[in-house]
């Protein structure tokens, strides 16, 4: 029944974006956990199917990938992940997407329908040594396609390699329809069949009936909500900083432990900060959804839990969202805030901002535009 219930919806949700109503696809795939030597390609159908990737170094000589879990493909269902490990760094890869309608899986019978592909797309991973890259950072568009639209018209030009939402973007989602609309929306404007995104949650992510569901929707580095990774020679570190207010918050209805997952994350951060790839990268940025300096709320336990050991950390910049508010505050100016901190804006477009981090060689710089292009900050790191 649920499944018969989420086809119809993707079927109205399809007609009303102006898609072909008997189209397999209800989306293009996007780029999920560029690490590792792999990438995930993710979407999503308007019926169940059976789907897989087919991938070369060219259009012509083709691999196929699909997800098998204990001897049994991954099917049958809406919502495709397909892991593609073993690529080689700084190759182009050119890749597409086919799904093929399942109409009855049963024992003994099973009976398909039509098979779709997408055009090929392509992306590639850095090298190890590589010292450029360019990403666009989002935060708090609490669904708001115009301010999207506004902010990625500064940015539209920019050549860049991947993209962040720094949380809060798919926030309070009711339902999975309502979820799937605006990753579609995010994930088309940004490119993402070509471009990596990667998802931090904010604590609007945690609240809804499907805010558990969300999970479903990303390839999170590592499986957890929370990662340290490379990208060429640059460590990115993205935490996690849960809800805003104590897990006994009466509205928790006592169905939530942020204390345990930021104790987790304490003990992630010791092993990280220690790490031969933390203090061998020659950069290093750290990302979160709540500002860990410069919080204006009374409730602060990421900032009294992790302040000890960032205070040794030499992290470049932290690059921060959820007060609705751009501000910049440089190193040791905010509760001894030991590297600079910017905060992004909030979901208006008159208050909103995009943020372009960009490395060169060993020179890291971070813009910062509001939506109608105007430079709020421009800083070398």
């Amino acid at each position: 029944m649920k499944r018969i219930i989420l086809s119809v919806v993707c079927s109205l949700i399809v007609s009303v974006m102006g898609m072909a109503q008997n189209s397999v696809f209800y989306n293009r795939p996007y780029l999920q956990n560029p690490v590792g030597n792999g990438i995930t390609i993710m979407w999503q159908t308007t019926v169940p199917a059976y789907s897989w990737v087919e991938y070369g170094t060219d259009t012509l000589h083709l691999q196929k990938a699909r997800t098998i879990v204990d001897g049994q493909v991954i099917c049958n269902n809406t919502h495709t992940k397909i892991r593609i490990n073993g690529l080689q760094p700084g190759q182009k890869y050119y890749y597409r997407a086919c799904s093929q309608e399942i109409k009855r899986y049963q024992a003994y019978n099973k009976e398909f329908g039509e098979t779709e592909t997408t055009p090929f797309y392509s992306f590639s991973l850095p090298k190890a040594d590589a010292d450029n890259f360019t990403a666009i950072i989002f935060n708090d568009l609490h669904k708001h396609e115009e301010t999207l639209n506004a902010l990625y018209e500064q940015v539209k030009d920019v050549p860049y390699d991947f993209v962040v939402f720094n949380g809060d973007c798919i926030d309070d989602p009711a339902d999975e329809a309502i979820a799937l609309t605006h990753l579609k929306m995010q994930c088309e404007k940004v490119g993402a069949h070509q471009t990596p995104v990667f998802y931090i949650r904010g604590n609007h992510e945690i609240r809804n009936a499907f805010s558990i569901g969300l999970r479903e929707l990303f390839d999170y580095v590592g499986d957890k909500t929370y990662c340290a990774f490379n990208w060429g020679t640059t460590r990115i570190v993205m935490l996690d900083c849960g809800e805003d207010k104590p897990d006994t918050t009466w509205v928790y209805y006592g169905l939530n432990d942020f204390t345990q997952l930021r104790q987790d994350q304490a003990a992630f951060l010791k092993t990280e900060l220690k790490s031969s790839a933390f203090k061998h990268s020659d950069r290093r940025i750290l990302l979160n959804h709540i500002p860990l300096y410069g919080n204006g709320d009374g409730y602060r336990p990421c900032s009294d839990l992790w302040n000890p050991l960032l205070q040794k950390a030499k992290f470049d910049v932290n690059i921060s969202a959820h007060t609705h508010r751009f501000a910049y505050h440089p190193k040791g100016s905010k509760a001894g805030n030991p590297f600079p901190v910017i905060v992004g804006g909030g979901p208006q477009e008159r208050g909103a901002t995009v943020m372009v981090l960009q490395k060169q060689g060993k020179a890291l710089t971070l813009r910062v535009l509001s939506a109608t292009g105007e430079t709020k900050l421009n800083l070398d790191l």
